[in-house]
């Protein structure tokens, strides 16, 4: 026997005189009132979206919750609440499953199904609990002698419910007026339902309250917290990128990377910033003839915690590698960062390379940056470039980085530009799961990216060209 039951006993054991028990006590061993009203705020809130402060997530949960929790009180009683509280719980699972794999690139709707498939199933689903529900209510009128008519609000439910997705299909904007007056009805309608299970209640239909092993109370607990928990866990998995790290150990220089290590120091080549370059990569720029460094680099007024140091190598005629070395200061950087290069359309791009690197328990690593093409989409249209998706390892620190590129600026134009792009990603574009690259930015300026300007000193090389 429940709790509950137990409570009746002693309330009959120790007060027999006091027939009928107190309404609270009747209430609690045969609360129809109270599972509908369950239900009825779980229909609410299901069928209503409020699409801002993640509440189009957090009202269905606890919606299908709702629902689950005063269908399992009702199930005993007729077979059309049995089946109500089947679909309750295949929408709790369902729901649950969902809104958890949200949160990552995974989702329980079938992408390749129709659109309009994927909707008339949902309907279809709707459909069938409020036609069970107004069954069970038809049902438990008809065993307390009522007309079969109180039970037609549900039957109104199901009529809002389907008058609301044809709009949304024939006329996704009907105005405020519109809005107002279907508001109007499923507040009317909420009303009735309350309305009728007080009525059933008061007409003397007693419920066969089926026996629980966990409170209403402690299974909703657990359901949403185990949601939120998960879901959480998910997001940040999905969000931090592995990287294939390894650690950066001293090897031995030959003389030869010894020697263009050295005349890059005489051209004013920082020594902190070569050091991080690995041994390949300085020998690119052998045979350089200058060196061109922006202490400086980042090109707008915002503070996404990306500092940038800019440094040029000529290594031929109009023909440069280009440096961005940059260091991140921000806790974003353990989620997707993004880096991007934009270049004058007359400019060659090519061979390009970096690595990021970070301190974790005193030791350095390093990582390749997975750079790959793609297209960029601005108000001058379209154009490909090289970017790199990538996240930081979690709990490290010293997060630094470089970005290096070949650039040819061939005919006679007098100046060249290059401009590198690093986005962070927003805390409120955790969940649900979208890659960086198609989180829109809002705004020119914004704490989320920034942008570092190389200009390139062709110049005298025009000029001398034009002498000869």
């Amino acid at each position: 026997m429940t709790d509950r039951w137990d409570d009746f006993d002693c309330a009959l054991a120790t007060s027999l005189s006091a027939l009928p028990p107190p309404e609270e006590t009747v209430r609690a061993v045969t609360p129809f009132r109270a599972a509908m009203g369950r239900v009825v705020w779980g229909l609410c809130l299901t069928s209503v979206t409020l699409n801002f402060w993640y509440l189009s997530y957090l009202l269905p949960a606890l919606g299908t919750m709702l629902l689950v929790l005063g269908l399992r009180s009702l199930r005993r009683n007729n077979i059309w609440f049995r089946f109500c509280w089947f679909i309750s719980i295949y929408q709790v699972i369902y729901l649950y499953g969902n809104t958890a794999l949200a949160a990552t690139p995974f989702s329980l709707d079938p992408d390749w199904l129709p659109l309009w498939l994927r909707g008339l199933a949902f309907l279809a689903k709707a459909a069938v609990l409020f036609l069970c529900l107004w069954r069970g209510l038809v049902r438990a009128a008809d065993e307390v002698g009522q007309p079969r008519r109180a039970a037609a609000p549900a039957l109104w439910a199901l009529g809002w419910y389907a008058v609301v997705a044809l709009l949304g299909v024939l006329w996704p904007q009907p105005g405020w007026a519109v809005g107002l007056a279907m508001l109007a009805a499923f507040v009317c309608i909420v009303h009735s339902l309350l309305r009728l299970s007080a009525a059933l209640d008061g007409w003397g239909y007693a419920v066969r309250a089926a026996p629980v092993k966990i409170g209403g109370g402690k299974l909703a607990a657990a359901y949403l917290l185990s949601l939120a928990v998960l879901t959480a866990v998910l997001s940040l998995a999905s969000n931090h990128l592995p990287v294939e790290a390894r650690p950066v150990e001293q090897t031995f220089e030959s003389a030869e990377t010894a020697a263009i290590r050295a005349d890059l120091t005489a051209l004013g080549f920082p020594e902190e910033w070569l050091d991080l370059l690995p041994e390949n990569e300085i020998a690119k720029l052998s045979g350089a003839s200058g060196c061109y460094v922006n202490p400086d680099a980042w090109g707008d007024s915002t503070d996404n915690g990306v500092r940038y140091t800019d440094i040029q190598v000529q290594t031929g005629w109009r023909t440069f590698r280009c440096y961005h070395f940059f260091t991140v200061d921000t806790p974003r950087s353990v989620l997707q960062n993004q880096i991007s290069l934009s270049h004058s359309s007359y400019a060659h791009v090519s061979d390009a390379a970096g690595q990021i690197l970070w301190e974790k328990d005193g030791t350095a690593f390093a990582a390749e940056l997975p750079l790959e093409k793609s297209v960029r989409t601005s108000f001058f249209g379209d154009k490909e470039i090289d970017t790199a998706l990538f996240s930081y390892p979690l709990f490290t620190t010293e997060r630094q980085g470089w970005y290096v590129y070949s650039a040819v600026f061939p005919g006679d134009w007098i100046y060249g530009v290059t401009i590198l792009f690093y986005q962070t990603q927003a805390l409120r574009n955790l969940y649900p799961y979208a890659p960086l690259p198609e989180q829109p930015i809002v705004g020119i300026l914004n704490d989320l990216e920034s942008q570092s300007y190389s200009t390139y000193p062709l110049e005298p090389q025009y000029a001398e060209d034009l002498e000869t």
